[in-house]
This record gives C-alpha cells, sequence and structure tokens, in this order.
C-alpha cells in the first residue's frame, strides 16, 4: 500500500489582513500546522490561537529579494509544503516562482502564474477579458494622461473613475453616489504606465464572491454583500446571499485560466439582476469568514464536489462596527440592527488576541510607512495604511 501523505505544514503569509485571521483561525481549528508571517509583530493573525508559530519577514514591496529570501528560509526551517497568500504580496512570490520551487520541489504553491494574476489585477484587462469571455461589463474607456481623462468623463453625465491598480477602495473619484463629495477629479493622474478606467456610473447593489479553485474547478464558494461599509468603502458587515450568477461568472474565469488558487470577484448587480463585472481580487477577501471550517479546510486539502456557502451566514468586524457608531452617533440603530446575529471576524470563540492586535498593530504600520518616508496625507490614510508595504501598483518586480 503507498504511504499516506505527510499533512501539509502551511505558511500564510500577509497575516494582517481580516480575511487571513479568518483562514488562519479556520486552519489552526481543523488541526493544521500553520507558520503566520507578516512584516510587522503586531500583525493581528499572527497571534491567532490558528497559527502555531509567527514570522517578521521583510517587506515585498520595498524589499522583494530579501523578502524571498526570507520566505525560503522559513519553507526550510518549518517544513513549510503549503504556501497560501493572503495580499498581493502574491505577486512578488509568483515573480519568483522558480525559486521557491527550487527550495523544495514538493511545495505546493496555491495561486497561479504571474502573468495570470497581473491580468487580472489589472482592471482594463480584466475588462476586456470579462468582454471576451461574454461576461456583463460596463461600457468602459482607458485614460492614460490628464487630458484623455478629462475627455473620458465627459462621455457620461454621471461617471466613474478608478485606475487600474487602485484597491480597498481607494483611487476612486465619482461625480455620483456616496463618494461624490469627498472625491476629486483632480487627484486623479493617470499615466501609460498607471492608466485610469472610466464608466458609467451604475446604480445598483454592490456584491462579492471568493472561491477556491482546484486546477480550473470551483470547489467552494461564497456570495457576499456588506450592507455596512467603512467610510462608504471597505466593507465591515458580511452577509451571504444565494447568486448563481456569480457562480456562473467565476467559473467561467476559472476555467479559461486554469486558475489554481483563492479568487475574489466583485459586481455591480443592476435593477433586472445582471451582475455586472467590477473588479477582480487574486486572493482571498471576507467571503471566506462566511464559510466553515471544515468547508474551507476540505477544499483546500481534500476537494471533492462542489460547496456554494448557502444565504444568511453573517459576520461583522465588530471593532470598526463601534467605530462607525462612534464617529456617526445618529447610526446606532441601524449599526446594531445591521450586524445583529453577526460573528466576529478577528475575534472568535477561545482566540480573542487578534481583536487586541488589531489596534496596536495599525499604530505600528502607521509609524512603519512615516519611517520610510511613504506619507500620502490624504483622508485615505486609515485605508492605505493597511496594505502600503505589501501592494503592487503593475511596476516591474526584480
Amino acid at each position: 500500500m503507498p504511504e499516506p501523505s505527510a499533512p501539509p505544514r502551511i505558511l500564510v503569509t500577509t497575516s494582517r489582513m481580516p480575511f487571513a485571521v479568518d483562514e488562519i483561525h479556520k486552519l489552526g481549528v481543523t488541526g493544521h500546522d500553520v507558520t503566520a508571517a507578516d512584516t510587522f509583530a503586531a500583525s493581528p493573525g499572527s497571534h491567532s490561537r490558528g497559527a502555531r508559530r509567527s514570522v517578521v519577514v521583510p517587506a515585498p514591496t520595498q524589499q522583494t529579494e530579501a523578502f524571498i529570501d526570507a520566505v525560503i528560509d522559513v519553507i526550510d526551517r518549518h517544513d513549510i509544503t503549503w504556501l497560501l497568500p493572503m495580499f498581493e504580496e502574491v505577486f512578488y512570490l509568483a515573480a519568483h516562482r522558480d525559486r521557491l520551487m527550487a527550495a523544495r520541489d514538493d511545495l505546493e504553491l496555491f495561486f497561479p502564474p504571474f502573468e495570470t494574476l497581473a491580468r487580472v489585477h489589472d482592471k482594463v484587462t480584466f475588462a476586456d477579458l470579462c468582454a471576451t469571455l461574454g461576461l456583463p461589463v460596463a461600457e468602459s474607456v482607458t485614460a492614460t494622461s490628464t487630458a484623455e481623462l478629462q475627455a473620458a468623463i465627459g462621455r457620461w453625465d454621471r461617471w466613474f473613475a478608478r485606475a487600474a491598480y487602485g484597491r480597498g477602495g481607494l483611487d476612486i473619484v465619482s461625480n455620483a453616489g456616496p463618494l461624490a463629495a469627498e472625491t476629486d477629479i483632480g487627484d486623479a493622474h493617470p499615466t501609460p504606465q498607471a492608466p485610469w478606467m472610466v464608466q458609467e456610473y451604475l446604480t445598483g447593489v454592490d456584491r462579492c464572491s471568493w472561491s477556491v479553485v482546484q486546477h480550473g474547478e470551483v470547489v467552494l464558494h461564497s456570495c457576499y454583500e456588506h450592507p455596512l461599509s467603512i467610510d462608504d468603502r471597505g466593507g465591515i458587515v458580511f452577509e451571504s446571499v444565494a447568486s448563481p450568477e456569480s457562480l456562473a461568472a467565476t467559473q467561467t474565469i476559472a476555467r479559461h485560466l486554469n486558475w489554481h488558487g483563492q479568487i475574489s470577484i466583485d459586481y455591480l448587480v443592476t435593477e433586472d439582476g445582471t451582475h455586472h463585472m467590477v473588479e477582480c481580487n487574486p486572493r482571498p477577501t471576507a467571503g471566506c469568514t462566511v464559510a466553515t471550517a471544515d468547508e474551507f479546510a476540505t477544499a483546500l486539502f481534500e476537494p471533492g464536489g462542489l460547496v456554494v456557502v448557502p444565504p444568511g451566514r453573517k459576520k461583522a468586524i465588530r471593532a470598526a462596527v463601534l467605530r462607525d457608531v462612534l464617529k456617526h452617533p445618529t447610526r446606532l440603530l441601524r449599526d446594531l440592527s445591521v450586524a445583529l446575529g453577526a460573528g466576529g471576524v478577528y475575534e472568535q470563540a477561545g482566540d480573542i488576541l487578534p481583536l487586541i492586535y488589531s489596534a496596536l498593530s495599525l499604530q505600528h504600520v502607521q509609524q512603519y510607512r512615516k519611517a520610510i518616508g511613504l506619507d500620502r496625507n490624504t483622508r485615505e490614510e486609515l485605508l492605505a495604511t493597511q496594505f502600503f508595504d505589501v501592494s503592487w501598483d503593475g511596476s516591474p518586480i526584480g
């Protein structure tokens, strides 16, 4: 009889993200050996009971070679057999895929090649891909200069513009909707290397999906809405919904690209039910929080048939809900009603330290940003601070 394969030993990178906290916890409670990594010791996920150990690594965005060297060292020291990235450090890992595989030939890299990642990360090329595959996407114009941007926004009375590599609700300008009063088209500076995409502003409901994909086949899928957001940008309450349209769209893209890893997609659902494709995040997002630990672990390590998360599950970043109430006291009853019945993302049964470190980590990263001279000095600082050292803006990776 063949010997049973050894249990996976997992390295999770960028453990600060809320969905990283969730996935680390899930892996831990299902008995898996997890090493959590980030660029600073106070990262919330590194203090989850789901992580057996944590390590600090250099910043991939600013110190790519040192980051890859550190990851290879962790793989060797802790006998890592699975690499599970949580944010845009995945681009730096994928760009050095050969080095990682040379370090350990049986290493499972649970993410696609760099070229595949880049194609969906860029909003312009993602929109082109969706159109090619017959998926609904709003008409768009690409601007590579200020003059082109001004001409593009003149096409519609109500418009919405986004940087091709913007993420987390950042680098968005619109003359309609909740962000109209907070954004200024003068803040947008498109270039050929960093273009902006302009579309007609559509009215509808924002939805997002998250999937685990094994070699082109979706094995776990959730679609969710965020009835409560932080400053009209990132969601802080997540509720699963029924959406066969999102599953069909994800499966179409996954099969076409032979996707292998986690993938998340944003949609704008108009009144007629059409799921207009908005953007793709080639990594986990909050959709993982509404899956169970067993569903997640099975999808990764023992995938069988497709599992779709049923509607009605709810999770919340409770500290952010509290912040919204304190900042906007008139929203108290609404916020409490929306968050009612939601489980916590940063705090779970027997695993409270990530919640404490979620407060400590933000201060640390803000200090780190200033120490290396990255000070945006904008209203988007709170969100930008979370991932300035693990993001990728389309620049060449050395």
